[in-house]
């Protein structure tokens, strides 16, 4: 009887701990942020105070910090080689995840309390069916699903057109997402000197509009999704030159380009403006390039942590892995998100700094019990979506 060959299953591939370390400070750094940006008595916001300035600072860096560290450990787990468009799972998923994002963006913004007076009205009386304008704005949530959705098509296009690495499509794109945005800013200077609206497209519906510049547009696809597209580029660097991550040389690099895009960004833009003959049109770009390389700066040092030092809380780390319900349930709780009533009637601007700071604290640690003990509420999750959105939440076989 011949021998029967035993297959053992191929070991799961490691993740690299520093892009959830990453994910974990910016999803913490949002919390505080929100919290104390919502608190905050207005007295107290002196922009020549240093402490103010530097919250300000931390505060203006965690954004641009979250939407390229979503690209960044989408694409290095996408990146799997010898698999085709729509046989990659991670694709099907992605889309997947792309619509989840868009439902909870715009689903969030509902006002539940006074959405059913208006549904009451309009059934009573002549008045008409108003959701509220913020309904159609355009937030993070939404941003983040267009930012996934162009990472998959992407990385679909370069399969197609079969050559070069795909961190080159992805920084290409990014480059011209930060390209229009010189044009916007123009509009929204043009806007304030001859005080009218100049939105874009001009003639397009609100909720397009506000993809781009409308009245309502809190994080526009540009320059946003550029943020979400470089980071891409930087998931598909490291998921090319993995076995480098820990060597010294390799973050250094991100280290090093991070300090040159913050001392001579303002630079390299005057040049590119004395070159076309532009009268400070690409400089307002400088934020932007000034904010990725102090990202850069970040991964490059967090390469280090999770080298030297060994990171191995799980609940950290954990943080990082469900982004997505804490910032569900930090809507609904701080801005009263669906439902309409939050802390904001109570504390919008009138606590004084040592108040706020130890509301801020209670608040992220409110957060951090629930990532703890999560799995329980994932099954009441579970159960709500697959009633309102059964082809994503499908019950899986057991083995």
């Amino acid at each position: 009887m011949a021998e029967t060959e035993i297959v053992l299953p191929l070991a799961k591939k490691p993740r690299l701990k520093f892009i959830d370390m990453a994910r974990s400070i910016a999803i913490l750094l949002m919390l505080e942020g929100h919290f104390i940006g919502l608190s905050l008595g207005q007295e107290y916001r002196d922009p020549d105070n240093i402490i103010y300035m530097c919250w300000n600072f931390v505060r203006g860096f965690t954004a641009p910090m979250f939407f390229t560290v979503t690209g960044v450990i989408f694409v290095y787990l996408l990146s799997a080689k010898n698999e085709g468009f729509l046989s990659n799972k991670r694709v099907t998923k992605g889309f997947k995840r792309s619509g989840e994002l868009l439902f909870w963006g715009f689903f969030l913004q509902l006002n539940l309390i006074e959405s059913s007076k208006t549904i009451f009205n309009s059934i009573f009386s002549d008045a008409t069916l108003d959701f509220g304008t913020w309904v159609y704005a355009f937030h993070v949530l939404q941003c983040i699903g267009i930012g996934i959705a162009c990472l998959l098509l992407i990385y679909g296009l370069r399969q197609l057109i079969g050559f070069g690495h795909l961190h080159w499509y992805y920084l290409i794109f990014a480059l011209a997402i930060y390209a229009f945005y010189p044009y916007l800013k123009d509009l929204e200077r043009i806007a304030a000197v001859d005080h009218q609206t100049h939105y874009f497209p001009q003639h397009a519906p609100m909720v397009i509009q506000n993809m781009f510049r409308g009245e309502y547009s809190v994080f526009p696809i540009i320059p946003w999704v550029g943020f979400t597209l470089f980071g891409g580029m930087v998931g598909s660097i490291i998921r090319t030159y993995e076995e480098y991550v820990t060597t010294v040389w390799f973050p250094m690099i991100f280290i090093v380009f991070g300090i040159m895009a913050n001392v001579f960004g303002y630079e390299w833009f005057q040049t590119l403006d004395s070159w076309f003959g532009l009268d400070h049109y690409l400089v307002v770009n400088n934020v932007l390039i000034c904010r990725l390389g102090q990202i850069l700066g970040v991964l490059g040092i967090l390469m280090y942590i999770d080298k030297h030092f060994n990171i191995n809380s799980e609940l950290f780390l954990k943080i990082g892995q469900n982004t997505l319900p804490v910032y569900v349930v930090h809507v609904i709780i701080l801005y009263g998100g669906i439902i309409g009533y939050g802390l904001n009637v109570f504390i919008d601007k009138q606590l004084h700094p040592w108040i706020a700071i130890a509301g801020a604290v209670t608040f992220i640690t409110t957060f951090i019990i629930m990532v703890k003990y999560l799995e329980p509420l994932e099954e009441w999750y579970n159960k709500v979506m697959n009633y309102i959105l059964p082809w994503k939440w499908k019950k899986r076989k057991q083995a």
